[in-house]
């Protein structure tokens, strides 16, 4: 059985390191195509026209990339064991074909984990690197160990945790600057309460002054038992989409959790977080859904019809993780479910087909 499950498992692994090398250079050729006249405008070496190509099919294809490249792995593990009668060698000698696809199930939870490391590490950087090229003047937000950091006015902060009950912040720290960008002072404090929607109030703070005319001049320190600061009317500004997909998962989980927190419409963020976490899941299901669809085709002698199905399925997946936008002014709720619903139905279906594959 070992050796049944070793000849899978090789035959999975190198489909799916085919198809991921094959999608990726025609995704990234397509794009370049598609996107010419911006890929002169933003790459002036072939360095950075190298770049400039990697970050925009990293954000946009990526996602799909290991789903997609997990379903014709399996498809093609499946379907050329069926075509070949191996399926039937498998059940005369009385084991079930179900059984000896078993590692192609287990390579594709084990890639699950990889794609949301892959996420983390290059999508969200790309992400965040194409956003800073289009909006290199702005910048409403930075990303520092994990926490999301506001511009509000001449004042920048970050709060580490905020109570839902209380709306008391935790372990908050401030930046305060004068009108040409100096730093005028900083205050640390353990827990923070806002006092109205442009006041906070800082307790037991730690303050630190400083002279911008006088650089070499160390900076004067204080404790406050409180300390109250006003500030622009700009706080807490609602992250754009290009803004948000370059945020790690951490992060993103911070800023909808602060927005819910403080009574504040999360947004397009919420979505953005659902659609991450769900990700990696397509991945299992889509390996899934290609055992049943390659192995129906045992009495037809031809995948055509199989392969034509799953395309569907993979058009239909993709184009859902793109309505989550057209549900979220009239259903946030829905907005936010659907990517799980789409891998719910998607994964139901596959387990029904299984349940009637002849074994």
């Amino acid at each position: 059985m070992f050796t049944v499950w070793r000849h899978y498992a090789a035959r999975f692994s190198s489909a799916f390191g085919a198809a991921v090398a094959i999608l990726a250079l025609l995704l990234i050729a397509v794009d370049a195509t598609l996107h010419l006249g911006s890929l002169f405008e933003e790459a002036d070496t072939p360095a950075a026209a190298l770049r400039f190509l990697f970050q925009r099919a990293a954000t946009a294809y990526a996602d799909l990339l290991l789903p997609v490249s997990a379903f014709i792995a399996s498809f093609w593990c499946t379907g050329g064991a069926t075509l070949q009668r191996e399926t039937l060698a498998l059940k005369a000698g009385g084991i079930s074909p179900l059984v000896a696809f078993a590692p192609l199930l287990l390579l594709a939870a084990i890639l699950s984990a990889v794609q949301s490391s892959v996420i983390e590490a290059a999508v969200v950087r790309a992400s965040a690197a194409l956003a800073a090229q289009r909006n290199p003047s702005g910048g409403d937000v930075r990303v520092r160990a994990g926490g999301v950091w506001y511009h509000a006015g001449r004042v920048i902060y970050s709060a580490g945790s905020v109570d839902p009950r209380s709306g008391e912040v935790q372990d908050i720290r401030v930046y305060e600057r004068d009108a040409a960008g100096r730093l005028l002072r900083t205050i640390s404090a353990a827990r923070a309460e806002r006092l109205a929607p442009q006041r906070w109030e800082f307790v037991d703070a730690l303050v630190r002054e400083l002279d911008p005319a006088a650089i070499d001049a160390p900076p004067r320190e204080r404790r406050e038992r409180r300390v109250v600061l006003e500030l622009a009317s700009d706080r807490s500004p609602q992250l754009r989409r290009s803004e948000l997909e370059g945020l790690p998962l951490t992060s993103l989980r911070h800023y909808v959790a602060e927005r819910i927190a403080s009574g504040a419409d999360p947004g397009e963020a919420r979505i953005v977080l659902h659609n991450r976490l769900s990700a990696p899941y397509g991945v299992f299901v889509f390996a899934l859904l290609g055992i049943p669809l390659a192995m129906r085709s045992e009495d037809r002698r031809s995948l055509g019809r199989a392969a034509l199905q799953g395309a569907v399925l993979l058009v239909i997946y993709a184009s859902a993780r793109d309505m989550g936008s057209t549900f979220a002014a009239r259903s946030p709720d829905l907005a936010v479910a659907f990517p799980w619903l789409t891998l719910g139905a998607l994964g139901a279906s596959a387990l029904l087909l299984l349940a009637r594959i002849r074994t």
